[in-house]
């Protein structure tokens, strides 16, 4: 049976904090666990809950609390602040609820924050200190888009717009007599042009794909890689490196996600074994230059908040950074303790944040009301008389 509180006893101190945590799974995470465990420590209790448990009419929550080592269940409030994961919003059954939320609550992403491949790259070409780390990129509409970038690039890459953890990524490349190669996992496959255009009509058209000029991101051993910078938000509300790592896709001939099979790395190893030491160095601090610059760029060019953000960000041979993609829900099993430690900053500084801005907004809608009242117009006068003498007084 559910219980309802408003405040839980914990270690003789009341606790009267909570933030949501919704994900489509009932049963809560190992992830869940940590975060919550690590939330009290912060004074803030964290509420696991589903869609499902929201109860519109009387604006609660049927969620669950870490308590004595296991979750409870309990009636609460929605909490104003919830981390949710945005694959939610991609189910219809949900909608009604969803929209319910954003208008209630505060929500850590929503569907508007999805960043799209190849927004990412036309919003970064147009700035003047990202063009350098933006890839030439174009939807690919027709079998003459392949032809037309093969013959300028040589090499592309053909990937989903909305593709995650790397998959349907190739790698296409224009060999001699007009032939070609086409890679895919760890597969490769010798294709003429006939066939090429067999497989464009089977595969990807009328599929929303996009080209890119291709990026040579690879170890001294030919092994794909990237690196991941992931980001989030600490209790200051500014972002902060969580951790960032080496992906490298051992065996592979396209990507270097680690879903497909491939390992990681410390940065400053890896970029001195590649690269050497002085120019892995300076490579390292290019990096660090670009998590403390970009994420602030994408919430601008989003016009949104974001709470994490994870940074694929691939290295050619002379060193030079490209960004690949940018992932607004980023996995966190190679992280659990950074994350934990600043999710629970970040939701305290969330869920005091909205107190201050109800204030601020109350202040602001009664001084609207104040000016459109009828004795503020009748003073007018008054009131530009005063001005008038006391600029007078200043010059005496």
């Amino acid at each position: 049976m559910s219980k309802t509180l408003n405040k839980i006893v914990n270690k003789n101190e009341v606790i009267d904090m909570f933030v949501g945590f919704m994900r489509k799974s009932k049963s809560p995470s190992f992830m869940a666990k940590f975060i919550a465990i690590t939330c009290k420590n912060q004074g803030i209790e964290l509420i696991y809950m589903t869609p499902e448990d929201v109860n519109i009419k009387s604006n609660t929550v049927n969620g669950y609390i870490y308590l004595n080592n296991e979750w409870e269940k309990v009636t609460v409030p929605i909490p104003s602040f919830i981390d949710i994961s945005p694959h939610l919003f991609t189910y219809k059954k949900y909608k009604k609820i969803l929209n319910y939320l954003k208008k209630n609550t505060k929500l850590s992403i929503d569907e508007r924050h999805i960043i799209l491949k190849d927004e990412l790259q036309f919003q970064l070409r147009k700035n003047k200190d990202f063009y350098h780390i933006a890839i030439p990129t174009k939807k690919l509409n027709a079998f003459s888009d392949l032809t037309k970038w093969l013959d300028k690039y040589k090499t592309i890459v053909v990937k989903p717009v909305r593709g995650l953890q790397g998959n349907d990524v190739y790698i296409l490349k224009k060999e001699e007599l007009n032939n070609y190669t086409l890679g895919i996992s760890k597969e490769e496959k010798k294709l003429t042009e006939n066939e090429l255009s067999e497989y464009f009509s089977r595969k990807l058209k009328n599929k929303n794909y996009i080209i890119q000029k291709y990026i040579s991101s690879r170890t001294i051993d030919g092994d794909p890689f990237d690196c991941r910078i992931h980001l989030e938000k600490n209790g200051k509300g500014e972002w902060e490196t969580a951790r960032k790592y080496i992906r490298i896709g051992i065996g592979q001939k396209v990507v270097s996600n680690i879903s497909q099979g491939g390992a990681i790395s410390k940065p400053e190893n890896f970029l001195q074994y590649n690269f050497g030491e002085e120019k892995g160095k300076e490579i390292d601090y290019k990096l660090d230059l670009l998590a403390q610059t970009l994420p602030y760029e994408i919430e601008k060019i989003k016009n949104k908040t974001f709470m994490t953000m994870g940074v694929d960000v691939g290295i050619d041979n002379s060193g030079d950074l490209f960004v690949f993609e940018i992932n607004s829900f980023p996995i966190v099993s190679p992280l659990k303790t950074e994350i934990a430690l600043l999710r629970a900053d970040y939701y305290k500084y969330m869920l005091n944040y909205p107190i201050n801005n109800k204030e601020n907004e109350q202040l602001k809608k009664e001084l609207t009301n104040i000016k459109n009242s009828k004795s503020w117009k009748l003073t007018k006068p008054l009131r530009k008389l005063g001005i008038i003498l006391n600029k007078k007084s200043i010059k005496y």
